[in-house]
């Protein structure tokens, strides 16, 4: 079998040097398939690609070399050809050229903004023609040698004999014209059966298309929420119908990329309407986005893949104490999941403001080479792009409506609404809206206003719930040494935020509590003994408080004075006057001493360099209190 196929590529050598392809339908081969090859990925420019090739008098041996040193190079020059887009569309003066395309139907779907693709022409036509017109000289030239041979007198005896001809023919193929009749001579630039062989192509394509389309849908939906997501993606069954105008997806299941075990996100059904025209220009601008049983933090059959390992540091890993304020790690012990979550918005909102400040200058919102590089080592080189919107969003979702929502494993159903959720929120003229309604009541446990439509608007969170389990959600740490087998929250917020500000005043309702302190560790200056019997007295207690700082660096304020006068009322209303009174006496006494240690600890900070160490003490201080 080996044998045969190096017999065949002798063959095929073999009959290009002596004859059947010119230096014309080299040069076309090799180009072609270099630009080919180069393609970072599947789009429109590829499939033109393939099919002016075929219209082209192209000599397909030296197409298909060209394809294999084409995708060799795309891959290895990758960063390159990444830089080298990043520039021609940004920084050469052609951005509004690229815009233009990117938001034009049918151009829009060329990939005119992914920087590998545009970065890859030049170095695409250097290396194709270079190529092509090295070999095409090549060929001409050994070819020109072994016609001088062919006409050499003994020479052209001995290739008469019966035995040199075998030879010949096991070499060069089948053949009865002589190498002189064998030189191509002046070619046409078109094939000649170019034009039915592209139709047939086509057609060939638009029916495999309609076939396939449901498979091609499936896995651009998949490949294009991974990319966001960082992890894998599975999608039961995927329904795109053309005629109908429908969009239709079952069994939608986005990994968490921080616990592989289980989903972020499960959906049973999603249904959408689609427009062909919006498919032609790659921006999608759906009415009503409706669907069913959307379950959170649900187990998977097997573990999803990550995608995207993103290692930056934030700098809100390195923010210190704020005086006014403790940080969240005071009170939660998975606070670094809640930063990054944190850090993840600030970037969001930060980045969709400067865009809407740009946007009502009248302005284009500026490339940042920065973001581009973080998104090419995110995504890969071959795939990160421009974002070349122009006066629409790539999609806009008007309504979104999805019933039976749970947020956890106890949580009662509720319905999700979305209004104006779209990819660039910054150019529509309406306030994205997302809420959270209990099935059945008309008022929304949640409801978060994003206010890209006017930049100097804050954004505003409001939030009911009732009867959150808080044994699963707080977790005992050293800073708050409680442990919770039972109690119930009701939560309510009510503020507004922005990327640098927030400002969210909370109360939290705790009732039906059932803790105990470990055995040596102290909880709000009260010891272990006191502080168990104080918490398993309470009926219940009110936590005021409000988160403020940034996304970046939130900080948690309680009202402390409130919350012991609280905790006081809830004692003497059980029957517990004189376990008030204690209670009372070590909180202050707690309070006191923490206050004057900080002092001292601020004094020595003042007048040495031992600043760390005062530091944490002065923190060690304040931690007493809980």
């Amino acid at each position: 079998m080996e044998n045969m196929i190096i017999l065949k590529i002798i063959r095929k050598i073999g009959k290009i040097l002596r004859g059947g392809a010119g230096k014309k339908e080299i040069l076309l081969g090799m180009l072609c398939g270099v630009l080919i090859g180069f393609n970072p990925g599947a789009s429109l420019t590829l499939a033109l690609a393939i099919l002016i090739t075929l219209l082209l008098n192209a000599n397909m041996a030296f197409t298909l070399l060209g394809v294999a040193l084409g995708k060799i190079l795309c891959l290895v020059l990758a960063p390159i050809t990444f830089q080298t887009g990043y520039f021609i569309i940004h920084n050469a003066g052609l951005e509004e050229v690229f815009r233009s395309l990117c938001n034009a139907p049918v151009t829009a779907l060329m990939d005119c903004n992914v920087y590998a693709m545009v970065g890859s022409l030049p170095y695409a036509l250097v290396i194709g023609i270079v190529s092509g017109a090295a070999l095409g000289t090549a060929v001409i030239r050994i070819r020109k040698k072994m016609l001088e041979l062919d006409q050499h007198a003994i020479i052209g005896k001995t290739f008469g004999n019966k035995v040199a001809r075998l030879l010949l023919r096991l070499a060069f193929g089948k053949s009865k014209l002589s190498f002189e009749d064998e030189i191509p001579k002046k070619s046409p630039l078109f094939r000649k059966s170019g034009l039915i062989l592209v139709g047939s192509i086509v057609v060939i394509g638009l029916l495999l298309e309609l076939l396939l389309l449901d498979m091609a849908v499936k896995s651009g939906l998949q490949s294009t929420i991974a990319a966001k997501t960082g992890a894998e993606v599975n999608i039961g069954k995927a329904h795109l119908s053309l005629a109908g105008g429908k969009l239709e997806i079952e069994n939608l299941q986005v990994t968490d990329p921080d616990k592989l075990t289980h989903n972020l996100v499960q959906i049973d059904t999603l249904a959408a309407d689609i427009s062909v025209s919006d498919l032609l220009r790659n921006s999608y601008a759906i009415d009503l986005l409706a669907g069913s049983t959307l379950r959170r933090d649900v187990l998977r059959d097997k573990p999803g893949k990550l995608l995207v390992q993103d290692d930056k540091k934030k700098a809100a890993d390195e923010a210190g104490e704020a005086e006014d304020g403790k940080s969240l790690d005071t009170y939660f012990a998975k606070a670094k999941d809640w930063k990054k979550y944190g850090d993840k918005a600030y970037e969001y909102l930060k980045k969709r403001k400067d865009n809407a400040e740009a946007v009502a200058k009248g302005e284009k919102p500026k490339a940042s080479k920065e973001a581009a590089v973080a998104d090419a080592k995110k995504l890969g080189f071959l795939k990160a792009a421009a974002d070349l919107v122009a006066d629409r969003p790539a999609w806009t979702i008007r309504t979104i409506q999805i019933t039976d929502v749970h947020l956890g494993k106890a949580s009662p159903a509720y319905t999700f609404l979305g209004l104006y959720v779209s990819s660039h929120p910054e150019l529509d003229t309406h306030p994205t809206i997302l809420s959270l309604m209990p099935e059945g009541d008309g008022n929304p446990a949640a409801k978060l206003v994003l206010r890209f439509d006017d930049p100097a608007a804050r954004h505003a969170l409001t939030a009911n719930f009732a009867g959150i389990d808080i044994a699963d959600t707080v977790e005992t740490s050293d800073s708050f040494p409680l442990n919770i087998s039972e109690g119930q929250a009701d939560i309510n917020v009510d503020g507004t935020f922005s990327a640098d500000q927030l400002d969210l005043p909370f109360t939290i309702t705790v009732h039906d509590l059932k803790a105990d302190v470990e055995k040596g560790q102290t909880v709000m200056g009260m010891d272990a003994e006191t502080a168990t019997e104080v918490f398993s007295s309470m009926d219940q207690v009110e936590i005021d408080g409000s988160l403020g700082g940034s996304l970046l660096s939130p900080r948690v304020n309680i009202d402390y004075e409130k919350l012991t006068a609280s905790m006081k009322e809830a004692l003497v209303a059980a029957g517990k006057k004189e376990l008030s009174k204690r209670a009372n006496k070590e909180m202050d006494k707690a309070k006191n001493e923490a206050k004057k240690q900080a002092s001292e600890e601020v004094d020595k900070l003042m007048e040495s360099d031992e600043a760390e160490e005062a530091k944490t003490k002065a923190k060690d201080a304040f931690k007493k209190l809980f």
